[in-house]
């Protein structure tokens, strides 16, 4: 072991078993622990927070999906007429048929 062979090392014992005894002694103060409940109550707030965003997320992804899923069950645009791709858009023919009626003459 390193403490044997820094005993065989060194010469003189004495000093050695002397240094040993005072390192022995020594006694460092360690700081209060005034963070650790602290940094635990954010850690459970983030994980919360963490688990509703998510949970969140699953949402508005299944809702992408269901979106996703009605566009792609339409009818292709390019067979498509105005009236058909308005028929499902009342808002946007509404703006539409606003739009004409500021136009006209």
């Amino acid at each position: 072991s390193l403490g044997t062979v820094l005993k065989e090392a060194v010469v003189s014992t004495q000093s050695t078993g002397e240094f040993k005894g005072k390192y022995g002694a020594v006694q460092v103060p360690r700081p209060e622990d005034t963070a650790s409940a602290g940094i635990a109550a954010m850690e459970a707030s983030f994980k919360t927070e963490m688990s509703e965003y998510v949970a969140g997320a699953e949402e508005r992804i299944s809702h992408f999906e269901a979106t996703l899923a009605a566009l792609a069950a339409e009818k292709p645009l390019k067979d498509m007429t105005v009236s058909e791709y308005l028929a499902d858009k009342p808002d946007l023919c509404a703006k539409i048929e606003a739009d004409i009626e500021t136009r006209k003459l």
